[in-house]
């Protein structure tokens, strides 16, 4: 029954089928305060730190980067030898929480699993973690969230306690060919800011042979950080951080209609290439020179940057843009790393170790060499400036200064809400829709009003 009840929940956090008795709700919440009450009690047995442990890891992150987080743990290793550690690469975050469930409920989870940080207030409800401030209290070791970038930690932190521990951090950014900016008669050091400036750019782009100069991927992430942007919120009750769960997506008030004023109004003057959702297309587009503006994370620093150079062009970064006169910043993106809870005490220290050795100084900095996602940590940061790494590679920065450059409010922690991976999905199809004719307004307020009814019912499970 127990596992029955956890995989109702999980029905809810993950957008599957959602029908059970009126009574779960009642079991539901007497399960997750019972095990609240047991993963917050400081641990009584003393862990022999020299005794062999195994620990499993499983992450999202594909292709080069498989080989870069092995890496990082196999330097822990061999600094920890009687920790080993099974690193797996486990698909999608949406394929990785899925086969988190099922290990849960099987009872054989991962001590650490990989998420995005919109599953950050479902995970937070969901019954299945441990908070990760608890356990180094537990073991009474600190973490020295001081010298972690505000606006990364706060992202991940919730009512004053940190779940989780950021990992890979990101914004989105503008890519533009410097090499066709200059065949355009546009300024080649100077991106445009605004979507009025963007816009002329286009337009100056395709007088000069671009069919549609500008491009990104269908998602809502660039539509939630374009939100952000004029610094209002994307769900009530404080953004959805005041302590109450949120009842109500706001993202269909003036500030989402304008994001899609203008992006819609790209696509439908022809200044804007459709390529669908998915992390290839764009940048495809862009490294083979069919488009001269791409919107993309900047974790894809790297991979467009060698794109470019391949075919002898040069490549420029800029801050996304924004309404003129919009006073708001952006919210990190990226991921953050959980531990599951019901596990030993020995596991649960080496878990803790393996995470805090992922967020030191050199990890961060061979992770954010190798893949553009920034440092989560300011030391970190101050060791590349004095090696002058940023200086060498200018691009690299303009994510982190874009972030800096962000006001600290509510808006810009970002929002939080228990089925936003379903309200992506939604936003995301009602963006296909208004391509094909749909008003803005429209689509926007079916949207909300589907992920506000999801809402509800998420919360009547949780409360």
């Amino acid at each position: 029954m127990i596992f029955q009840i956890l995989d109702y929940h999980f029905k809810i956090l993950f957008r599957e089928e959602r029908k059970m008795k009126k009574w779960l709700p009642i079991l539901v919440v007497a399960l997750l305060v019972i095990s609240g009450l047991l993963t917050s009690c400081e641990k009584k047995v003393k862990v022999d730190e020299s005794a062999e442990v195994s620990i499993e890891f499983w992450h999202a992150m594909s292709g080069a980067r498989i080989d870069l987080i092995q890496g990082i743990v196999d330097k822990f290793t061999a600094e920890n030898p009687n920790i080993k550690v099974d690193v797996q690469y486990t698909g999608s975050y949406n394929d990785t929480l899925n086969k988190v469930k099922s290990a849960y409920k099987a009872g054989n989870a991962p001590d650490i699993f990989h998420s995005y940080e919109i599953g950050t207030l479902g995970l937070i409800n969901s019954g299945i973690i441990s908070p990760l401030d608890e356990i180094a209290k537990n073991f009474k070791r600190e973490i020295p969230w001081d010298d972690f970038f505000t606006p990364v930690q706060s992202y991940y932190k919730y009512q004053g306690d940190h779940y989780s521990m950021p990992f890979n951090t990101s914004t989105p950014l503008i890519y533009y060919n410097k090499t066709f900016f200059e065949k355009a008669g546009l300024d080649v050091n100077n991106p445009p800011k605004t979507y009025e400036e963007i816009r002329a750019a286009a337009l100056k782009l395709k007088a000069a042979g671009f069919e549609n100069p500008v491009t990104w991927n269908l998602h809502s992430w660039y539509f939630e950080q374009m939100i952000c942007l004029q610094d209002e919120p994307f769900v009530n009750d404080k953004n959805g951080r005041s302590g109450k769960l949120p009842t109500e997506v706001v993202f269909n008030g003036e500030a989402g209609q304008k994001v899609l004023d203008w992006w819609i109004g790209m696509e439908k003057d022809g200044l804007f290439l459709d390529v669908g959702p998915g992390w290839s297309n764009h940048r495809a587009a862009f490294g083979s020179g069919e488009v001269a503006i791409v919107m993309s994370s900047s974790s894809d620093v790297n991979r467009l940057t060698e794109a470019l150079a391949e075919k002898g062009w040069e490549m420029g970064t800029g801050y996304i843009p924004r309404p003129e006169g919009a006073k708001g910043g952006v919210a990190i993106g990226g991921g953050s790393l959980w531990m599951t809870n019901n596990h030993t005490p020995e596991e649960e220290l080496a878990t803790l170790k393996l995470i805090t050795f992922i967020s030191e100084d050199e990890a961060q900095i061979a992770w954010h060499k190798g893949t553009g996602y920034f440092p989560v940590r300011k030391t970190a940061m101050d060791q590349l400036k004095t090696e002058g790494w940023f200086d060498e590679n200018p691009n690299y920065l303009t994510a982190f200064n874009q972030l800096l450059d962000s006001p600290e409010t509510l808006n810009t922690a970002g929002g939080l809400l228990g089925i936003f991976p379903e309200a992506r999905e939604l936003i995301q199809s009602a963006i296909q829709e208004m391509y094909a004719g749909k008003s803005v307004k429209d689509g926007l307020d079916e949207a909300a009003a589907k992920v506000n009814a999801s809402m509800t019912e998420w919360n009547e499970v949780i409360q």
